[in-house]
């Protein structure tokens, strides 16, 4: 049960925030996921810091609804994920970027020069199935756009793709 919000004239300042830290850490606890346990309080500092800086900002009107507090504990997590995310892909990118240095593997742009080559060398319907491919179009939506059947659209697929794979084996761009 979310606590009961004190209305504004009989409280003090510390009250109010008070309730606000309160409403904020049950909002955290309830959304936030094991991993970010460790993480709890510095998520309901965060959040109250958000909301206190929109309030001297004068972006919000002062009266607090638990659900507004609600919003914003889910969006502190929500960011909170998306620059773990985002953390994690860059290091993994540094981390393939030292290994490709050492193994030799081909940088790439060339393998991009590569791939686009060897596509411009297959006979246009399996060129045109499998860039649908690659661009992320399933065989049935390939199926509506080329205005083939979806069996035509798989086999053409699975064939460029084999192609694609011997051009970029006999150029040396993949193991």
């Amino acid at each position: 049960m979310r606590p009961e919000q004190p209305s504004l004239q009989s409280t003090t300042i510390p009250e109010r925030h008070g309730w606000m830290l309160k409403t904020l850490r049950a909002a955290v606890a309830r959304t936030c996921p094991s991993d970010l346990g460790a993480q709890r309080e510095d998520l309901v500092q965060a959040a109250l810091l958000r909301v206190l800086e929109r309030e001297q900002q004068g972006e919000q009107n002062q009266v607090r609804t638990a659900s507004y507090l609600w919003r914003v504990a889910f969006s502190v997590i929500a960011d909170e994920l998306r620059r773990r995310r985002a953390e994690e892909l860059r290091s993994r990118r540094s981390t393939m970027g030292e290994r490709s240095g050492q193994q030799g593997a081909t940088p790439l742009a060339e393998l991009g020069v590569g791939i686009r080559d060897c596509l411009g060398g297959l006979p246009e319907p399996r060129r045109a199935a499998v860039l649908l491919h690659l661009e992320g179009f399933r065989a049935d939506e390939a199926s509506r756009v080329l205005h083939w059947d979806m069996k035509r659209v798989q086999n053409l697929t699975y064939r460029g793709l084999a192609d694609l794979r011997r051009c970029l084996e006999r150029k040396g761009l993949v193991p």
